[in-house]
């Protein structure tokens, strides 16, 4: 079981929520106002950003921040289908265009 804390309008965010729909992978999101602070989620992040991902399992929790190791995380648990490709070469072409995407659509939004 996954839960997501996200915010609605964060762009890394979206980016992990396309990523759940895709693998089709169940999980719970829960909207985090960062602004807030809140004690309960700076345990799980001491630095107060979205996104973060909790995988329960077996009844242990494993806390992971940074939208770009969560979906990587995501893509090594779930290998298919693959939304990174199999060579190196489309491997390097979809972080390229990723990460084109996040510094554009950070900046558009985040403005």
């Amino acid at each position: 079981m996954y839960r997501l804390y996200h915010h609605p309008l964060d762009p890394l965010c979206r980016k992990l929520r396309l990523l759940l729909a895709e693998k089709e992978i169940a999980c719970e999101t829960i909207s985090e106002d960062v602004w807030e602070r809140r004690p309960e989620f700076l345990l799980l992040n001491p630095a107060g950003e979205v996104p973060v991902l909790v995988a329960v399992e077996g009844g242990s929790e494993r806390i992971f921040a940074d939208s770009t190791a969560i979906a990587e995380y995501l893509e090594e648990m779930q290998p298919r289908p693959t939304l990174i490709g199999t060579t190196p070469e489309d491997r390097a072409e979809v972080r390229r265009l990723v990460g084109w995407f996040e510094r554009k659509f950070y900046d558009e939004v985040g403005r």
